[in-house]
This record gives C-alpha cells, sequence and structure tokens, in this order.
C-alpha cells in the first residue's frame, strides 16, 4: 500500500494559520459526514431542513475531495449559520491533517461495510481511516453512527466523545424506523421510534437511513423532530443520479446513473421492485460497476445471480463487465424475466423502444448523465 501521505496535498505555515484563524473565529455548528453509501442524499435533506434556519456552507454535492474540502474551509465565515463538509475517501485517502484543523461539532459516518475492500487492505483499514471524523471531532462534539453497520457502530468503542447517537432499524437504537411500506410512485411508510408514522417522498429503504441520520443530526442543533419532516417533505427531492424520480406521461423513471457498486446497484434493483405493485411492467438497465481490484467478472457474476431472484421483468446491461451481470442472470432460467445484454447505446435504445409501455417503471443505473439523458427523450417521444 502506498503511503497515504502522497495522496495529501501539503498546506504551507502561512495558509494553515489563515485556516486555524478562520476556524478560531466561527462559533456556529459544524458537521463532517463521510461513509460509503447516502452522503449526498444525507446532506441534501440537512440542507433542505438547515437552510430554512439560516445560512449553510457546504462542499459540493459528491465532491468531498481533499481541494474541496479545504476551498470550503477557506470560505468560513460567521455570514454561515452551518456549514457541512463531505469527505469522501474514494477521492483521497488521508484527511487527518484537515479535520485537525476543521475539528466538526458533528460527524456522521453512513456505514463501512465491505463494498471499499477492493482498494483498501482490509475492513479495518478502512474502518480507521473513517473514524478519522470522529478522532478530530470538537470538544464535547457528537458522534452519529449507523447501528446497523456492524464497523460504523462498533466505532464507538474506539472513540473519545460520550455523546455518540445511533439510529438504524434496530429498535435499541436512539433513532429508529419500523414497519416500513414501500409505497411505489407514493414513497415510503414507516413508524419512527415506534410511536410516529411518517410518510416522505422517499423511495428506498437505503434512504430512511438517510432520513434517520438527518433526523439525529437536526434533533442535537435543537430542531424538533415534527419540523425536520416537515421541511423534507415540502423541500426535499432525491439528488440526480442517486434515485430521484421522474414521472413522463405514464411512466416512471428512476435516475440512478451515478457511479455502479455493489451497494448502489443493489439498492436500485430493490427500489425498482417497490414500484411493481404500481406498475404493469419494470425495466432495470445496468452498467459496469466501477469497484476495482481482482475478481471483477465474479463479482458482476455474483449481481446477476442477486437480480435473477428479484421480480423484474427486463433486465438490460451495457458494458463489458456488465455482459457478466447478464450472464449470472440467466444461470438461473426464468419465464418471467427477460434478460438482453448490449453492445452500445444506440443498441440500447433500440431495444427500450421495442418494449416501451404505458404504465412502466424503468430504472437506469450506472451510466452516467448523457445516457439517462437520452433514455428519457426517448420516453418523451413515447
Amino acid at each position: 500500500m502506498k503511503n497515504s501521505k502522497e495522496s495529501q496535498p501539503q498546506l504551507d505555515l502561512i495558509k494553515k494559520k489563515e485556516l486555524v484563524r478562520l476556524r478560531r473565529n466561527y462559533s456556529k455548528p459544524i458537521l463532517g459526514i463521510t461513509g460509503y453509501l447516502g452522503k449526498t442524499t444525507l446532506i441534501t435533506m440537512l440542507s433542505a431542513v438547515l437552510s430554512s434556519r439560516g445560512k449553510v456552507l457546504k462542499t459540493p454535492h459528491g465532491s468531498g475531495s481533499w481541494e474541496n474540502n479545504l476551498e470550503t474551509l477557506s470560505r468560513l465565515d460567521e455570514q454561515y449559520d452551518y456549514t457541512i463538509f463531505e469527505f469522501d475517501y474514494q477521492h483521497g485517502k488521508n484527511f487527518a491533517g484537515l479535520l485537525r484543523l476543521i475539528k466538526p461539532n458533528v460527524a456522521v459516518i453512513t456505514n463501512i461495510g465491505d463494498a471499499h475492500l477492493s482498494y483498501l487492505r482490509d475492513a479495518m483499514t478502512l474502518a480507521l481511516q473513517r473514524s478519522e471524523v470522529i478522532k478530530y471531532i470538537a470538544r464535547d462534539g457528537v458522534a452519529i453512527l449507523n447501528q446497523d453497520d456492524d464497523m460504523s457502530s462498533a466505532l464507538s468503542q474506539h472513540i473519545i466523545t460520550p455523546n455518540i447517537v445511533k439510529y438504524g432499524m434496530n429498535h435499541s437504537a436512539d433513532f429508529f424506523a419500523s414497519d416500513i411500506e414501500q409505497l411505489g410512485p407514493n414513497g415510503i411508510r414507516f413508524n419512527l421510534n415506534g410511536n410516529k408514522k411518517i410518510e416522505l417522498p422517499l423511495y428506498s429503504v437505503f434512504n430512511v437511513y438517510s432520513f434517520l441520520a438527518c433526523a439525529a443530526t437536526c434533533s442535537n442543533l435543537g430542531i424538533p423532530i415534527e419540523e425536520t419532516v416537515e421541511l423534507i417533505r415540502k423541500k426535499f427531492t432525491l439528488p440526480k443520479g442517486r434515485g430521484n424520480l421522474q414521472k413522463i406521461k405514464s411512466i416512471y423513471l428512476l435516475d440512478e446513473s451515478y457511479l455502479g457498486t455493489s451497494r448502489s446497484v443493489s439498492k436500485a434493483a430493490r427500489t425498482l421492485v417497490g414500484f411493481g405493485p404500481y406498475t404493469k411492467k419494470t425495466v432495470l438497465i445496468i452498467g459496469d460497476m466501477t469497484e476495482q481490484g481482482l475478481k471483477i467478472e465474479d463479482r458482476h457474476l455474483n449481481m446477476g445471480h442477486f437480480l435473477s431472484a428479484l421480480p423484474i421483468d427486463y433486465l438490460i446491461t451495457l458494458g463489458h463487465y456488465a455482459e457478466y451481470i447478464a450472464k449470472g442472470a440467466s444461470l438461473i432460467k426464468s419465464k418471467s424475466k427477460k434478460i438482453i445484454s448490449v453492445k452500445n447505446v444506440n443498441e440500447l435504445l433500440n431495444t427500450l423502444e421495442t418494449i416501451l409501455t404505458p404504465n412502466m417503471a424503468i430504472s437506469v443505473k450506472g451510466l452516467g448523465n448523457i445516457v439517462f439523458h437520452r433514455i428519457r427523450t426517448l420516453i418523451e417521444k413515447f
């Protein structure tokens, strides 16, 4: 493994002193968000709620690199009532130097899991990197952890702050969801902490985790649950590429076009299944998964095995490795599922045009914004 310092730019002494001054003079809440899945959705939710209370400074969506966080830190000013940093370990493995300067008041870890093992030596290495945001938390800061993610939850035994809040589906969590009902295009319904019935414009159980993290964070900032829920209902929409729902005539189009990984493909597929009872046909279109490392073909084959068991009417793959998803799905014969592998975008569009029908749900995963736009244009002309 390369020395982690090689991936971190160095700050000169004058710049560092300026950043220390900015942080010392900033008295408002600073939030640090990290994790594998759900960072962008959580930050969008938090922005929807916090912007009703004041001005929010944040790193750009999906741009939690060392450089972008440095730029956000350089803009720190009392005119902002809240500041949100995103630490994306796929775009930088050593944020310790910045975190020493930032010192978040609230640190949120969405999940760690095992999905990063392809490029980090082992799960503990990843857990320790993820814990940096908690290691450098401000005095009396709050750590908010996903109780259902074993490695995230386990970090509570290795951090100094006694202020730990956990969220998840487990009833022992401080914020938990139960009795979850997927309502397809109408969103999702669940009980919060066993006594609050909530319905939100979310379409996946994964999104419920984002809401729970948001609720835990906002509650610790003094914002009542009722206000958080109402603001998410009124002001929040899922980010583009991360499950944003578009209705075109009678066809539901789920924009999951952002990079495909094992977890995010699973999320997209399960979300689409939730639309099944509300539509006549469901179509899942998938590109190559982006995880690197060994046995890439096997990883795609395994995803095909997983998808073969889901009640999806059409599975269409585009890409060299995505073809292995189609092969994996084809190993389990099904009369109700049609599996199609295409070579290029034009072939994809031609195939889709032949199967388009009213009252259909289509999910596009991991093919990027340009391909998604071409699919949307085809549907608009249907």
